[in-house]
C-alpha cells in the first residue's frame, strides 16, 4: 500500500483507501503566540481551506489527522474551542480519523459525529501493511507489525548553509528503516519496517532540526539512525542525515 507525499505539501495520500494524511495542525497556537507578543491572527480557516483543496485535488474521501490537531493543553480555552468548531464545520462532509497526539487531551469531548478518535497507540489502515501513530508514545504491536509506519510529532526540519555561512531551515520528510535488533528486544518481533516521519502541516509550529537534534519520539529507539534520509517538500533528496551534520 503506497503512501505518497504530495508535491510541495506537508501532506500524504494513500491511493488504495482514498485517504489524505496531515499532522500537527496545532489549532490554537496563535493565541499562545499572542500571549508572547506576536499577533498573527487565527489561521484555522487557512488550514481548513488548504485541506479542502487537497481533498479536492486528490479525490480523497477520508482525512487522517496524525495527532496534535489542537495546541493548548490540557483543556481547550474558548478561543481554541471556537476554532476547532469552525474547523469541523468546514470539513463536515468528509470522514475524519484523529490519531491523538500529546496535545489532544480531551479531544473526544470536542469532536462531532463524523470524526473517529483512534487510540493514541496508533491506527492500522490495513493489517500488517500500513499503520499510523503520532509518535509521542510507543506504537501498539498491531501498528509495529505493519510494513510501513507513518508518524509525526517531531516536526522535522533540516538546516542548510550557503557558502557565506548563512543558515536557512526547510520542513522535510524523514524516511528510515527499523533497527531489527532493537525491534526484537522491545517488541519481540523481527521484520523490516519503513518509517515515514511527516512534517508539521501548520507552518507556525517550528520544528526539530533533524541534522542537529535527530527525531524526538520513542520510535528513535527502534529506528536505525544510519538509515535516516531527508527529502524536501518538492521531493529533492538531500541524502542521509548522518551526512548532513552541521
Amino acid at each position: 500500500m503506497l503512501v505518497k507525499p504530495l508535491y510541495n505539501e506537508c501532506a500524504a495520500y494513500v491511493e488504495d483507501t482514498k485517504t489524505l494524511v496531515v499532522a500537527d495542525l496545532h489549532i490554537g497556537i496563535e493565541y499562545e503566540l499572542y500571549e508572547e507578543g506576536a499577533y498573527v491572527g487565527s489561521r484555522v480557516e487557512t488550514l481548513a481551506n488548504k485541506i479542502i483543496d487537497l481533498l479536492r485535488k486528490t479525490g480523497a474521501r477520508r482525512l487522517v489527522v496524525l495527532g496534535d490537531l489542537k495546541h493548548v493543553i490540557p483543556s481547550s480555552p474558548p478561543s481554541q474551542k471556537r476554532d476547532l468548531q469552525k474547523f469541523f464545520e468546514k470539513l463536515s462532509l468528509v470522514d475524519i480519523v484523529i490519531v491523538p497526539g500529546n496535545h489532544d487531551g480531551g479531544i473526544k469531548k470536542i469532536v462531532p459525529k463524523n470524526v473517529k478518535v483512534a487510540s493514541s497507540s496508533g491506527y492500522v489502515v490495513e493489517e500488517k501493511t500500513l499503520g499510523f501513530v503520532h509518535g509521542h508514545s510507543w506504537p501498539s504491536k498491531e501498528v509495529i507489525e505493519c510494513s510501513t509506519v507513518v508518524a509525526a510529532h517531531t516536526h522535522p526540519m533540516v538546516e542548510l548553509k550557503d557558502a557565506l555561512g548563512y543558515s536557512y531551515f526547510e520542513r522535510c520528510w524523514v524516511i528510515a528503516r527499523v533497527d531489527r535488533e532493537k525491534l526484537r528486544e522491545i517488541y519481540g518481533i523481527e521484520k523490516e519496517i519503513e518509517f515515514m516521519i511527516m512534517p508539521a502541516f501548520n507552518p507556525l509550529c517550528g520544528g526539530m532540526v533533524v541534522n542537529k537534534e535527530g527525531i524526538a519520539n520513542p520510535l528513535s529507539k527502534i529506528i536505525d539512525p544510519g538509515s535516516m534520509e531527508v527529502y524536501l517538500l518538492d521531493g529533492s533528496y538531500l541524502g542521509k542525515v548522518k551526512n548532513l551534520q552541521i
